[in-house]
């Protein structure tokens, strides 16, 4: 009777913790087109919780990501409902080698072109943010 008490609340621990670590609905992508294409369509829909989770894991690409956020969020609501309302347009995409490709796309909001580099670290392909938006980001936003 202990026995199957301690693993029952082992069970639900496990349950618990694997929970807490991915957003309902997020996997790794298999590819960079697809990393790039889920990191996007999160932020064209205000969802930073899970574009995050498609950043490289280092202090500059998190920094500018929280910066990036907080102005997203100050933008009127009406353009956060277009961008939400937005098709992400890929232009084209460069494979610079197995670990490292540039995606180029715009989305029919802005119509605007941006570079979007994704790496395979660990196995996982992320987003390097300091690449695709440092220098293009309000100041004091």
């Amino acid at each position: 009777m202990i026995n199957n008490l301690y693993r029952l609340t082992c069970l639900a621990a496990f349950a618990v913790f694997v929970s807490c670590q991915e957003p309902e609905g997020f996997s790794n992508p298999e590819d960079p087109l697809d990393a790039g294409r889920e990191f996007v369509r999160a932020v064209l829909d205000g969802d930073f919780e899970k574009a995050s989770l498609h950043v490289c894991d280092n202090e500059e690409d998190k920094e500018i990501f929280e910066r990036y956020k907080q102005y997203m969020k100050k933008q009127p609501k009406s353009e956060r409902l277009q961008f939400k309302s937005a098709s992400i347009i890929v232009n084209s995409v460069t494979n610079l080698n197995d670990s490292v490709t540039i995606i180029n796309f715009s989305n029919s909001h802005t119509m605007k072109p941006a570079d979007l580099k994704v790496v395979k670290q660990q196995n996982e392909w992320k987003v390097d943010f300091s690449y695709t938006f440092s220098g293009n980001l309000p100041a004091n936003d």
